[in-house]
């Protein structure tokens, strides 16, 4: 295969703050939804999924901090592998607009800290949900050419459930309550996945758990921000660009799995997508919200539902398995994967 290997895997979410415990919890339908201190126009507490073991007085920067330098212990150890170089690492973070700025810089100083220069931050996406994808972008391409060596870290962080974010949320009237049914229940997550060169396993005697067969990065031209209905040409060009490809389109996926928070706007816009690419979807269509579980986690939950794309424990049938993950910013950019699980040789002995 000629794809980056996913070699590692670190989450931390409000259901797990470990990548077994996120993803079993997901897998088990666990939530951790919770009233908070913030009221909205009705005096009711606005809901959020927030990880219960971070002092709800946090910044929004602080909380991502602590997020992120939990997810990044998953991958840590992979470090080792390379003792004597800096592993470039490519960050998604937050889109401008809803909640307070993220303080770039102090994140960044605090991920290098964490773990001692090993680092080398190459490219920074703030992007929103998208932002992740565009990272894997960057690094599959750094990975090919040469430029990115042979293992490279790609993540994301964003968290929405600050004080100020939440009540940015009620201001924008987007939280999902009494006078909003099809609002959003804000979220938190982060998570880091470790890329190698193809070609580069051997000497790194690592074993790989999925391939990225392809990415596609587009920007819909009628974004969730102006409020009005969803076309989803941008996520339709993103689509048709992994269909095209050689390397995905080949065969449909078997699964979908969307960073979207629940409300209906992005139902339309996958609908109006899936009917323009339908060779490329599963048959029965298998659609998996990352709203449902996390809220909406923002930047945070790309790499969560890639995690879930290679989570052994979710798929019985014999072969391989590839998955759609895509993810809609509310500023219009969008990214999308097709990952496909590669079976270990323990799994085959």
């Amino acid at each position: 295969m000629s794809g980056a290997q996913v070699v590692g895997l670190g989450l931390c979410t409000p259901i797990g703050t470990s990548t077994h415990m996120t993803l079993a919890s997901l897998r088990a339908g666990l939530v951790r939804y919770t009233r908070t201190d913030v009221l909205d126009e009705e005096a009711e507490p606005v809901r959020a999924s927030r990880l219960s073991l971070l002092d709800d007085a946090l910044t929004r920067t602080e909380r991502m901090v602590a997020l992120a330098r939990q997810a990044l212990a998953g991958v840590r150890p992979l470090l080792a592998y390379l003792p004597s170089v800096r592993v470039p690492m490519y960050l998604g973070l937050p889109e401008a607009g809803l909640g307070p700025q993220v303080e770039q810089e102090a994140l960044v100083e605090a991920l290098l800290a964490e773990t001692e220069g090993r680092l080398e931050i190459v490219q920074v996406h703030a992007a929103g949900r998208a932002a992740f994808f565009e990272a894997l972008a960057s690094a599959q391409k750094n990975l090919h050419s040469g430029r990115a060596g042979a293992l490279a870290l790609v993540g994301a962080v964003d968290s929405l459930v600050d004080g100020v974010s939440l009540k940015a949320h009620v201001g924008a009237r987007l939280h999902l309550g009494r006078r909003n049914p099809d609002g959003r229940i804000p979220g938190e997550a982060a998570g880091f996945v470790a890329l190698a060169r193809p070609g580069a396993l051997k000497s790194l005697k690592l074993e790989a758990t999925g391939v990225l067969l392809g990415t596609a990065l587009a920007l819909e031209p009628r974004p969730f921000t102006q409020r009005g209905p969803s076309l989803a040409e941008g996520l339709t060009e993103a689509l048709h660009d992994l269909r095209q490809d050689a390397a995905t389109g080949t065969r449909r996926v078997d699964e979908v799995f969307a960073c979207q928070p629940g409300d209906s706007f992005w139902a339309t816009e996958f609908s109006r997508a899936y009917l323009r690419n339908a060779s490329l979807m599963p048959e029965p269509l298998r659609v998996h919200v990352a709203g449902e579980g996390l809220g909406d986690a923002g930047a945070g939950a790309g790499p969560v539902m890639l995690g879930m794309a290679l989570h052994r424990a979710r798929w019985r049938h014999a072969g391989t398995r590839r998955t759609l993950v895509y993810g809609s910013a509310d500023g219009g950019r969008i990214g999308a994967c097709v990952v496909e699980m590669i079976r270990s040789t323990r799994e085959e002995t």
